[in-house]
């Protein structure tokens, strides 16, 4: 029998694997890892397909952002394609494999027609993964830099319609529990095997108890726009650091949350229950200025973001390579550990089965890193989109 040729062999002297930072050689064919073979010696048939030496370069499964609005001027709820490819586009120079376009609350019809431009742009674009609702299902009274004149009554009917949308492929939706009938769409969110995610929320902890009992397993950016940790009441955030059933966004910029909390939070939920996301809006990449979330005029000064009309932070220009240097000199963490909050946490808690590690099986999405932690080269489905 004849010897299949690799299409690609990657070499590096510090690959992050599920048993842990090995020196080795990855091979891949048809956008897959097929082997993985660790020490100094190659894969067996050398001479076979293109090998890359990436020397001491870390090599890491392909970070995966489950909140993005934007990035390079491309807006999530545009309803263009071409905006929804130049976010994915500039997201993925900074090593993001896979990413959920996030929608803010706004009237049915725009919400709809963003969802539309959802399937064309990942045909151009396959790090799009499918999408992120963050509401309209939110509370009012915890709307944070968003529009609370677009949040809306819990409403199946709405749901079910923003859920058919042929290819957009609804992964997650943020819903504030304690409004009324909130419930009955968490259910049917965990029914149709969608992460259903708790934020925007004022809800006691009787109240997010009930949600994680109807099929909650997210909170999406932990602290910010929430009920906090009171002594006698701790909200959604104690029940967040408390539920072992729940997963945790964090936003790691030192800004949305302080590397004190941030590593409060680290202690007490557990490294496995962490997934770091970036909540990047239209600035990221781009100049200073004034740019759009939803209806909101964000003004963006030093590469802070704020609500131009109350000044609240109004998402960020974060990426993931940042997020990922932030875990490591913020929270003390190794890369490989940092590398499980930006990769294996955030796929395992999207139910993408075949992403977030580096292993024989797994689509072949690879971020490369240097010594600093500043990307070189990202491989998506087998294919340099950035780099070598």
């Amino acid at each position: 029998m004849g010897v299949v040729p690799w299409e690609l062999r990657l070499r590096s002297e510090r690959i992050v694997t599920p048993a842990g930072v090995t020196a080795g050689e990855v091979a891949v064919r048809e956008g897959r890892i097929v082997a993985l073979r660790t020490g100094a010696a190659g894969l067996s048939h050398p001479g076979a397909g293109e090998r890359v030496d990436l020397g001491d370069a870390w090599l890491l499964p392909g970070m995966i952002d489950g909140h993005v609005h934007g990035g390079d001027g491309g807006r999530a709820e545009s309803a263009d394609p071409d905006e929804l490819v130049a976010m994915a586009e500039l997201h993925a120079r900074h090593g993001t494999t896979g990413l959920l376009p996030t929608l803010v609350p706004a009237p049915a019809q725009e919400l709809l027609a963003a969802l539309g431009a959802i399937a064309p742009a990942r045909d151009r674009a396959p790090q799009i993964l499918g999408t992120h609702l963050e509401g309209p299902f939110l509370s009012p009274s915890r709307a944070g830099a968003l529009d609370p004149g677009a949040m809306r009554t819990p409403d199946l009917t709405l749901m079910n319609r923003l859920l058919s949308v042929p290819g957009a492929d609804v992964r997650m939706m943020t819903i504030a529990p304690e409004l009324p009938g909130a419930l009955a769409l968490i259910a049917r969110l965990a029914a149709a095997g969608r992460l259903a995610s708790l934020g925007h929320s004022a809800a006691t902890s009787t109240e997010v108890r009930a949600a994680v009992r109807a099929g909650a397993r997210s909170v999406t950016h932990l602290f910010n726009a929430m009920s906090s940790l009171h002594h006698r009441e701790p909200g959604l955030v104690g029940e967040a650091l408390d539920c072992p059933r729940l997963s945790c966004e964090l936003i790691a910029d030192g800004r949305h949350v302080a590397p004190g909390v941030l590593r409060i939070a680290l202690r007490a939920a557990g490294s496995s229950r962490i997934r770091l996301v970036t909540d990047a809006i239209a600035a990221t990449g781009r100049p200073d200025g004034e740019y759009r979330l939803g209806h909101t005029t964000v003004a963006v000064h030093d590469g802070v973001t704020r609500s131009a009309a109350t000044g609240r932070l109004a998402g960020s220009t974060l990426t993931m390579d940042a997020a990922l240097r932030a875990a490591v000199e913020l929270l003390g963490l190794e890369v490989a550990e940092a590398a499980a909050l930006a990769s294996t946490h955030p796929a395992r808690a999207l139910g993408l089965d075949r992403k977030g590690a580096i292993a024989p099986g797994y689509d072949a999405d690879l971020t490369v890193l240097d010594d600093d932690l500043s990307v070189r080269a990202t491989l998506i489905g087998g294919r340099w989109v950035h780099g070598p």
